[in-house]
């Protein structure tokens, strides 16, 4: 063991895995999901409790404990007070807790499984993927932490001046749901490894799943207080979340969500002038261009395009095909659709998505929309929390599904004559996330990326893709700020300019000559 700072810091040989079962039990039969304040679970809160329900089930599920306007106090103050201890930890400690994590985490993913599935519906391989992704970003946050470094400018007047990279202090995370181990140790590790504290908003859809998460960092060796967790009721969040963003020891936040949930809080954040990383949705388009190998593309999309039912913010949306190959590309993209075995409808998270998926399937087809391919009838298989994977074509200009992200299992294809013409379309979308370019004239492709208004351009692989050594965040609507690498150093921590000056007397008495 090691005291550095007053902080006990243990290498990770092997803790027992924390049951998914809490032991509290309201009075009846459901599990009661704490807050985590200051390193301790609590369920007695000012604002009460809130009942989980199953959006596939419609069961419920647990009973969650809610933060009030006092815990979130509690929480600010706490994260504040452990931001004082925890800035001055050095980055190889930062560095061995959060190797520890990505230890604990193997040990645990059974555990972790079962929680997600208690919350919510989640297929095998967004699980798998899931928590392959969160160990490495967490891997990679390990990296980061020990990756800080300043610089030494020339100064013309032969002073010396350091600029330093520091963090913000404590700092509010919200992070998305649909891959949710990932984007949850995202928004904490690579916060904690620039030296921030976190003040993790819990996302409604999983509190079972989110309740582990102070456990797994706690016995990774992080000090109490460092990571708070606060549940927040849905007639109460607006003004809880304000609260954070408004609290002068909150110093900047982390939100990764929908563009219109980021514009609300980029505007909050702009009143209150605290930084902030937005890292919001897009309207992803793969580009297929002529001398492209058509099954390869066609995989790559139909995967890009329904993985974990469309709910991934790299979706692919849209599919721009060149007048040469179109006809002969749909054929493929529809066979390469019948092949697998989707069943009747794809399940979703958020309650009420299969309802949302259904109206902008309704108003595409009756503005003339044609059906390429679905993989059941939308009108006998969507459900409120499902929806049949579907690829439309000739769609109009003047539908929702045009512009607007589908968080869902729909595809749309669109036929242009010429490579400026698709280029344009690609970017008149609002939002720049991720993009795909399918071509094997690698000249082409590369001369098409650097035009393309998007954070990421993957050439001859699909939208979504994701590692620790890549900037990740997007253009336009789709947010500012990077994850991973320098991208979440320069994300998470400030510069500070220190100077040393060379003695010197200055004339005072030349202050007022020739005024």
């Amino acid at each position: 063991m090691r005291l550095i700072h007053n902080i006990r810091i243990l290498p990770y040989t092997g803790v027992n895995a924390r049951s998914f079962s809490t032991s509290n039990v309201n009075n009846g039969s459901l599990p009661l999901v704490p807050l985590w304040i200051n390193g301790q679970s609590t369920t007695s809160s000012t604002g009460g409790t809130v009942i989980h329900k199953h959006p596939k089930t419609g069961k419920e599920t647990c009973e969650v404990t809610v933060a009030g306007e006092q815990e979130t106090k509690e929480a600010i103050e706490g994260s504040k007070k452990a931001f004082e201890e925890w800035k001055d930890v050095s980055g190889w400690e930062r560095k061995g807790i959060l190797q520890n994590v990505v230890k604990i985490l193997k040990d645990r993913s059974d555990t972790f499984t079962e929680a997600l599935r208690a919350d919510a519906p989640f297929s095998d391989i967004v699980i798998a993927g899931d928590q392959a992704s969160s160990a490495h970003l967490t891997d990679g946050a390990a990296n980061t932490a020990i990756s800080l470094e300043g610089t030494i400018p020339q100064t013309k007047d032969g002073s010396f001046s350091m600029v330093l990279r520091q963090p913000f202090g404590p700092t509010l995370s919200i992070p998305a749901f649909n891959y949710p181990l990932t984007l949850a140790l995202r928004s904490i590790a690579y916060p904690l490894a620039c030296g921030n504290t976190v003040l993790l908003r819990a996302s409604p859809l999983l509190p079972q799943f989110y309740q582990l998460l102070n456990p797994l960092f706690e016995d990774a060796g992080l000090p109490k207080g460092v990571l708070q967790t606060l549940n927040f009721s849905d007639k109460d969040v607006p003004k809880r979340v304000e609260q954070m963003i408004a609290h002068r020891d909150v110093k900047m936040v982390n939100f990764t969500g929908s563009v219109r949930l980021g514009k609300i809080l980029a505007a909050q954040c702009g009143e209150y002038l605290k930084p902030s990383v937005m890292e919001l949705g897009g309207k992803s388009v793969a580009i297929v261009l002529p001398s492209a190998d058509l099954k390869l593309a066609a995989n790559n999309i139909l995967f890009g395009a329904f993985l974990n039912s469309g709910q991934v913010c790299m979706s692919t949306e849209q599919v721009l095909v060149h007048s040469d190959i179109a006809e002969e590309f749909e054929q493929i993209l529809k066979q390469s659709a019948e092949e697998p075995n989707w069943g009747e409808g794809m399940e979703m998270i958020r309650p009420g998505s299969g309802r949302g998926a259904k109206a902008l399937y309704d108003n595409a087809v009756k503005n003339g929309a044609k059906v390429v391919f679905e993989s059941a009838s939308a009108n006998s298989s969507s459900s409120s929390s499902s929806f049949p994977s579907t690829i439309l074509s000739s769609l109009s200009s003047s539908t929702s599904l045009s512009t607007e992200e589908s968080f869902s299992p729909l595809l749309t294809l669109h036929t242009f004559h010429s490579i400026p013409s698709i280029h344009d379309h690609a970017n008149s979308h609002a939002t720049g996330l991720t993009s795909s370019i399918f071509s094997k004239d690698l000249s082409e492709a590369l001369e098409l990326a650097k035009k393309i208004e998007s954070g990421a351009v993957h050439i001859n692989g699909m939208t979504i893709h994701d590692q620790h050594n890549l900037p990740h965040g997007g253009w336009k609507e789709s947010g500012w700020g990077r994850f991973n690498g320098q991208g979440a150093i320069e994300s998470f921590t400030q510069t500070k300019n220190v100077r040393i000056a060379n003695p010197t007397m200055l004339p005072l008495s030349a202050i007022y000559k020739g005024l």
